[in-house]
């Protein structure tokens, strides 16, 4: 073979995507896998910061995301996701798109988050109103609903999976069995969609359920981040939406 000739790699024939998640998360890059073509390859990167205090690791985490983007070296990645929801509840709409753009310039690589993959498909499906389900601790949850009211969505039915939830780490703990009985329990009506919110608890299982049998879109921060990325990476081989990726290796 000559120098000159172009070798596919063995791994991510079609594209290689960079994924960031908080350290401890077990969730995303699992689902990533499930969720994307096999051409696809997943890599991720972990976010970390020492601070005992859920929002400080949280707001860290998205003011560093070149960071995270140096931390894959020279590895040539066609598009890095923010697998963190929470960090972009905290910052804000306006202040996770403005950091989202700068990382995108400073480094040359299409940045997205997790939160924003959620808005891009809300919004070409015209859905204003959600019902909304979130494993986080209550002032977590508040700032998801604010981050979404300033989105222009309406939060009609909300519903936090655990009560007694304190701190993120839990939720990690949690099980698709959990997302689904909670995506079951919310308040729907006058919803458009449903929503998943968080990326570290499990929710592939769960959707393709509810897609089975049928009603309202069900959608996650996962579900919506990998589509997102397949978007950006291979265009040709994303469904029209997120829920396309749905049952794909099943």
């Amino acid at each position: 073979m000559s120098a000159t000739t172009a070798r596919i790699p063995d791994y991510g024939p079609r594209a290689r995507v960079g994924v960031a998640t908080p350290q401890a998360n077990p969730t995303v890059e699992p689902e990533m896998r499930l969720l994307l073509p096999d051409s696809i390859a997943v890599y991720g990167t972990r976010l970390t910061h020492s601070s005992p205090t859920v929002e400080d690791r949280l707001q860290h985490y998205i003011r560093h995301m070149p960071d995270a983007l140096r931390s894959f070296g020279s590895l040539r990645i066609a598009v890095f996701g923010f697998g963190c929801t929470g960090s972009s509840y905290l910052a804000g709409r306006a202040l996770e798109d403005q950091l989202t753009a700068q990382a995108t310039a400073e480094k040359g690589i299409p940045v997205v988050t997790a939160a924003q993959s959620i808005r891009l498909f809300l919004n070409l499906a015209g859905a204003r109103r959600i019902a909304l389900v979130s494993p986080y601790p209550v002032a977590l949850a508040d700032a998801g609903y604010a981050y979404w009211r300033d989105s222009g969505i309406d939060v009609v039915g909300k519903l936090r999976v655990d009560p007694d939830l304190i701190d993120t780490h839990n939720i990690y703990e949690l099980t698709s069995a959990d997302a689904l009985a909670a995506l079951r329990k919310v308040e729907k009506r006058g919803a458009d969609c449903i929503v998943a919110s968080g990326t570290g608890m499990p929710t592939v299982t769960a959707l393709e359920v509810l897609h089975r049998e049928g009603g309202l879109p069900v959608i996650s921060s996962n579900l919506c981040l990998a589509w997102a990325l397949l978007r950006i990476a291979a265009p040709e081989l994303a469904p029209p939406t997120p829920v396309g990726l749905l049952g794909r290796k099943s």
